[in-house]
């Protein structure tokens, strides 16, 4: 299975917000251990608006194994052991995110947003 994690406010604390764009907290409680969990026995890849090479190295200085760059032509991520760092949604069976809306249909995600349904 590949598992797609978002950056901000899942890994990365992400307490006052984008601020100035920089990586400023630590992890979320539970984080880095839950991506090595994932990683035994799953592709893992995070997907994030940031610079992936800043957010890469903020990995590896949490000691988890990372690559980045060149992916513009992949389509698929696959292997387990390794993060990927890209700003591409790839293709994944589930997606980590904390600001995601989980969609069943157009009247309920228009309620979850707080519009009139159709």
């Amino acid at each position: 299975m590949t598992i797609a994690v978002d950056f901000d406010g899942v890994i990365h604390a992400y307490s006052k917000g984008w601020h100035d764009g920089s990586i400023y907290d630590g992890p979320v409680p539970g984080a880095i251990d839950a991506l090595r969990l994932l990683m035994d026995t799953d592709a893992v890849f995070i997907h994030t608006t940031r610079d992936a090479g800043q957010v890469a190295t903020w990995l590896l200085n949490h000691g988890l194994p990372v690559r980045v760059g060149g992916d513009e032509g992949r389509v698929f991520w696959n292997e387990r052991g390794s993060l990927l760092v890209t700003n591409r949604k790839l293709p994944a069976r589930v997606y980590i995110d904390d600001r995601a809306l989980h969609f069943q249909n157009w009247d309920q995600a228009l309620l979850e947003l707080g519009r009139r349904g159709i």
